[in-house]
């Protein structure tokens, strides 16, 4: 929000220094990102909260300023009265939809003359960041700027049957809007339209039919109080975003129509010629009752740490237009202004009295308390695993716990888990998360972008579904993402690139560490997100857990990424119920081991693990080890088929095995092999 000092000077007298005034706001909470100059006038650019839509406005931040600086806040003129003894154009409005519109207040003025703005006002509004159009649409987004509050003109001659009438529109109802698009609307968007049709998209945008042009003499003046979800609801859908949009979505002023309407009619009389010619008409089916909130001194003390006089809070209170009336010593009963839409409980009205008392004026003090606190059950489970993957080279990362559409379509289990939010901040925070991927993939894309090859992170954070009967659940979970190079690269080691055993080698480091139950990686299918290549689930105790491979292609095409990368998921709450197995010693062996290799061909199609499993199904006690040591596929392999090099390891920890005893062992598994997958010996 663009604010200019000069213009803030009409409503409040200002002594200080943009730079004084940019600090002495930003400790109010209106943070001023920048003073720039306009044609040699300081502007001040604020970052106002979507909570202080009262601050949208020249008014709004004068407001604030009066009560600091403890000086009397001048109120623009307005136009008095707003009738004329005999109605010379006679018009009628009607709310059909009172939910969505609880307040219409219009104003039908005669004579007015289109033409450029006067230099000064079209001076203010380009020191604000618009553009001036024609002095009628100038004066309504001069007032908004000024007062906070949208209005509207519409060309009365283009209004069939001199009516207004709000109510909803019918599905598949059209509309031109101003800017040339035809708009296709819904049941749930409100619409203001005359006697025939719509003419504009209530709270967005006007219609082009009614718009005020150059032979423009009658105008129909609106200043309306819209239900804030429903516009937010309507832009949204509609892609429209405007400065109408952006206020009423967060609250306007719903008592200040009439001022609004006075100070435009009084602007349009001055500067365009217009007079009323239709008086004043205020629909106001049922009035909207002020915000009454109990207040403790008590309370505010506790929760500020510092001691409040009574006459410190009731004359903070009163110099922001809030109305303290005592209830008793150290309590009131505040009623709260119309343009204070954020404030609706006791702890909105004790941020207030902190803001003015300085937050700078608050000591920094550690809360009290009467027990030492106790560690969360997981915090022994996740301080496990944070331990050992900082100790294997990762990082942990923290993202937000929120998602895009897109990213769960791209990566949820399911259209129907997710769980949407009811008062999203943007697009890309609709949703809560389903899985920790597309975060962690965002963060390996960040550290690309930054020239950051050799990537490294973990998570352990919550994501949420909905059960069958549509409730949300959250579940622990823990992500781990790997990229780039490994082991770094110097005359001694040639750069390796990490890939699919690496993470899981990272996966069963954590295992072990954990000391989890009985654990293998097995091929999986279904899972969107994963490469189907190498896509792996994690199995602990019989149970599934995880699921493990290399981003899907299309995925990391979509997300520009510069090199592959790999993701783990796992079930932390899972996992956690299978590791912390008791520790089991055995003494050293007092006998040798004996060591046998093993070479054989067999179809491509077997996989390490089954054969694994079926060899450890044998039987034979005295196998304490088998290991893969050697793929090969090329000359003499025939076609289809792979050569692999196995070592098993024999023990018995009663005797010394004899050279027979080790090539009958060795002898049974290649019996096996044969049978089971036709293997022949290399």
């Amino acid at each position: 929000m663009k604010i200019s000092v000069e213009w803030l000077k009409d409503y409040v007298e200002i002594r200080e220094t943009p730079e004084q005034l940019k600090d002495d706001l930003t400790m109010l909470g209106l943070v001023v990102e920048s003073i720039s100059p306009f044609q040699g006038e300081p502007v001040l650019e604020i970052e106002v909260t979507s909570n202080r839509p009262d601050c949208l406005s020249h008014v709004g931040v004068a407001r604030e300023l009066s009560a600091l600086y403890k000086r009397p806040l001048k109120y623009p003129p307005c136009a008095e009265p707003l009738a004329v003894p005999v109605e010379r154009i006679p018009y009628e409005i009607r709310i059909k939809d009172r939910d969505l519109c609880p307040r219409y207040t219009g104003l039908v003025m005669d004579g007015v003359r289109i033409e450029a703005s006067p230099a000064w006002l079209q001076h203010r509004l380009e020191a604000a960041g618009m553009r001036p159009l024609n002095n009628i649409v100038d004066i309504t987004n001069y007032v908004l700027l000024e007062l906070g509050h949208p209005l509207h003109a519409f060309d009365f001659q283009r209004l069939r049957k001199g009516k207004i009438v709000v109510a909803r529109a019918r599905p598949g109802q059209r509309i031109i809007t101003l800017d040339g698009v035809e708009r296709e609307l819904d049941e749930d968007t409100l619409l203001i339209n005359d006697g025939d049709g719509p003419v504009a998209i209530a709270g967005v945008m006007g219609g082009l039919d009614s718009e005020i042009k150059p032979d423009t003499r009658t105008i129909l003046l609106e200043c309306a109080y819209f239900n804030p979800p429903s516009i937010r609801r309507t832009a949204k859908k509609l892609g429209l975003s405007t400065e109408a949009s952006y206020r009423f979505e967060r609250g306007a002023d719903w008592g200040d129509t009439i001022q609004a309407a006075a100070r435009t009619c009084l602007l349009i009389q001055q500067v365009a010629g217009g007079e009323i010619a239709g008086s004043l008409k205020d629909v106001y089916p049922a009035k909207i009752k002020p915000v009454r909130i109990g207040l403790r001194r008590r309370k505010a003390e506790a929760l500020l740490g510092v001691t409040l006089e009574d006459a410190f809070v009731t004359s903070t209170l009163e110099r922001l237009n809030f109305k303290p009336a005592p209830k008793g010593k150290g309590k009131w009963q505040v009623t709260c202004p119309s343009y204070r839409a954020d404030t609706e409980l006791e702890a909105d009205v004790i941020e207030e009295i902190a803001r003015f008392y300085g937050y700078q004026n608050v000591p920094n003090t550690l809360p009290r308390y009467n027990s030492q606190g106790l560690a969360s059950p997981v915090f022994p489970f996740e301080n496990a695993a944070r331990r050992i993957l900082l100790g294997l080279g990762y990082c942990e990362a923290v993202n937000l716990s929120f998602a895009a559409e897109n990213e769960h379509n791209q990566f949820a289990p399911g259209n129907g888990e997710r769980v949407a939010l009811r008062n999203p901040l943007t697009e890309d925070t609709q949703f809560l998360r389903t899985t920790l991927a597309p975060g962690l993939v965002k963060s390996a894309r960040r550290n690309f972008n930054h020239g950051i090859g050799e990537v490294r992170l973990f998570e352990i954070g919550r994501v949420y579904s909905l059960d069958s009967q549509g409730r949300p659940l959250e579940r622990n979970t823990l992500g781990i993402v790997g990229s780039g190079g490994f082991a770094g690269c110097n005359w001694r080691h040639s750069q390796t690139a990490y890939d699919f055993f690496h993470l899981k080698g990272a996966v069963v480091a954590l295992l072990r560490g954990m000391r989890s139950e009985e654990a293998e990686v097995v091929p999986a299918a279904g899972v969107r997100w994963l490469n189907p290549g190498d896509a792996a689930a994690l199995i602990v105790g019989g149970e599934r857990a995880g699921v493990l491979g290399s981003l899907h292609p299309d995925l990391a095409e979509e997300y520009k990424l510069k090199q592959p990368v790999f993701l783990a998921e796992i079930d932390f709450e899972a996992l956690c119920r299978k590791v912390f197995q008791p520790v089991k010693y055995e003494p050293l062996p007092k006998y040798p081991a004996a060591e046998r290799d093993l070479s054989v061909v067999l179809p491509r199609e077997v996989s390490y693990g089954e054969i694994r499993r079926g060899i450890l199904g044998l039987g034979v006690s005295q196998l304490v080890s088998v290991e893969l040591l050697d793929v090969y596929e090329g000359e003499s392999i025939p076609a289809g088929k792979v050569s692999m090099t196995f070592r098993f390891v024999f023990l018995d920890r009663r005797k010394t095995l004899t050279v027979d005893q080790v090539q009958a062992f060795s002898d049974n598994i290649l019996t096996f092999l044969r049978s089971s997958y036709n293997a022949e010996l290399r």
